[in-house]
């Protein structure tokens, strides 16, 4: 990595121009290189694809030329930089950060990249009303007005106070931003709502396609809890739909966004936003979420979760985004259903996670792995529980321990008949006196018995040539019945 004259070392964003040069680059002087928020920007820029790169990835796809990009918590302003660079000259980018030392940095990766003229910085914090707030941090990106979302953490109290100014303020005193497009990027430990108060005019405006704010630790539990449900309805209320991606390191298919203890950014879109099916993991080797990123709560909260996901359509993204929720009795399952599929075959596994099935399939057959995020470069990113399907012909369509995760398993059967001539599902058979809600403590959405299940792969298609058990589950070995050829 290369330095500036004074030590500092030079980040190279992984984003690139078109020469393939780094959009830019951030000044990182020695002395923060202790920083625990420092060490994860450096360890993920320079070694696992990017920092948040679904994210930039996503900004990356949708900002026109003539945007107006805000960033509020700036930090360093990878995201601002990011923004800048996109279009070089056309995207004008406010970036309001409240830490002084954090504003100093984010000035000289302003200047030193030459873009004074397409980034502001302003020093403050965001807020529902103008004043003053005292900051509280233990980090350059741990930094809280009152200390919100540092709740049980190191807390330092330096005696700062600092301004907040409201978004409608500082758009009214821009008059080079009016009736522009606007993109916004929060993260400012459990202030968002406040933040979002203070844009009220701008987001009636509609102008605003697209608001992307970070659902941390402070929204788990009351009143935080209450405070995010508000903002889940205001935005709603602004006319936005709310997503979210399985992973901040592995992206994936955008799915609607549920509420759960899991640290995630909600990507909160206009009515006449268009976004893509997914935005996906860089290349490199896979970041395991850490604690923070995977869900948490008790078993009830599990089972709540559940049903809260049933009544939107979704999935559990951020579980299948974590490798150790992918491989408990995978292997057996894929050694069983390689079994019946022959050498040359080309064979579409749905859902399917740590791809044990390619290990287990002849090497001759091809393989096409579907799954909310990719683990490899190969394969298809979407969401089955949204109808989206691959749009493929092969030989045989795998279906591992995944109906049970199905919204509607009648019309994923269907698809699947339609793309194949040949079935493996395994399922958990739910029994007449079993326990529901132990079933959606396992996140499963549907309880089908022997009879149902069979009933249900008849009418999509499909005849039933035997059963196996395997793993606490039944494996279905399927044909499609001649009479419902596609």
């Amino acid at each position: 990595m290369k330095t500036a004259p004074d030590g500092a070392l030079l980040l190279p964003s992984v984003f690139r121009d078109a020469n393939g040069d780094a959009r830019f680059t951030l000044p990182v002087p020695k002395n923060f290189l202790d920083d625990l928020a420092i060490k994860h920007l450096i360890e993920r820029e320079a070694r696992h694809g990017g920092f948040e790169y679904p994210t930039r990835a996503f900004f990356d796809a949708h900002l026109e030329p003539g945007d107006v990009f805000i960033g509020v918590g700036a930090h360093w302003g990878m995201l601002s930089l990011s923004a800048a660079t996109r279009h070089a000259g056309e995207i004008s980018v406010l970036a309001i950060e409240a830490d002084p030392a954090n504003v100093t940095q984010l000035l000289r990766g302003v200047a030193h990249n030459g873009l004074t003229n397409d980034i502001e910085t302003v020093a403050a914090a965001a807020g529902d009303t103008p004043g003053t707030a005292p900051l509280i941090g233990n980090t350059t990106m741990g930094n809280s007005l009152f200390g919100k979302g540092l709740e049980g953490m190191q807390q330092v109290a330096r005696g700062l106070s600092v301004p907040i100014v409201t978004l409608d303020g500082l758009l009214a005193e821009r008059d080079a931003l009016h009736g522009r497009r606007v993109l916004i990027k929060i993260d400012v430990e459990g202030f968002e709502p406040e933040t979002i108060a203070g844009a009220g005019k701008l987001l009636q405006s509609g102008h605003v396609a697209a608001l992307v704010w970070e659902h941390g630790r402070a929204f788990f539990e009351e009143p935080g809890k209450s405070a995010a449900q508000n903002l889940i309805a205001e935005l709603e209320g602004y006319g936005f739909t709310l997503h979210q991606l399985p992973s901040h390191e592995l992206g994936g298919a955008l799915m609607p966004f549920v509420p759960a203890q899991t640290v995630c950014n909600v990507i909160c879109l206009s009515g006449q936003f268009r976004p893509y099916r997914a935005y996906n993991r860089p290349p490199g080797p896979i970041v395991r979420p850490g604690t923070s990123s995977r869900a948490g709560g008790s078993a009830e909260d599990r089972a709540r979760h559940t049903e809260a996901l049933a009544k939107v359509g979704g999935s559990e993204g951020v579980r299948w985004a974590d490798p150790a929720e992918l491989t408990p009795g995978a292997d057996s399952r894929a050694e069983h259903a390689a079994k019946h599929i022959p050498a040359g075959s080309a064979v579409m596994d749905l859902g399917a996670g740590a791809m044990r099935l390619r290990a287990a399939l002849a090497t001759s057959c091809k393989y096409l792995p579907v799954d909310l995020v990719r683990f490899s470069q190969a394969g298809e990113v979407l969401d089955l529980n949204q109808g989206q399907f691959p749009e493929r012909a092969v030989d045989f369509v795998a279906a591992l321990e995944l109906l049970q995760y199905i919204h509607d398993a009648p019309a994923l059967l269907k698809r699947a008949a339609a793309a194949a001539p040949n079935l493996i599902l395994s399922y958990p058979l739910a029994s007449a006196d079993g326990d529901t809600e132990a079933r959606r403590r396992e996140g499963w959405f549907n309880d089908f018995d022997e009879d149902t299940l069979t009933g249900i792969l008849n009418a999509a298609g499909w005849q039933v040539e035997s059963v196996e058990s395997v793993e606490n589950s039944q494996m279905y070995i399927c044909r499609r019945d001649i009479r419902t050829q596609p």
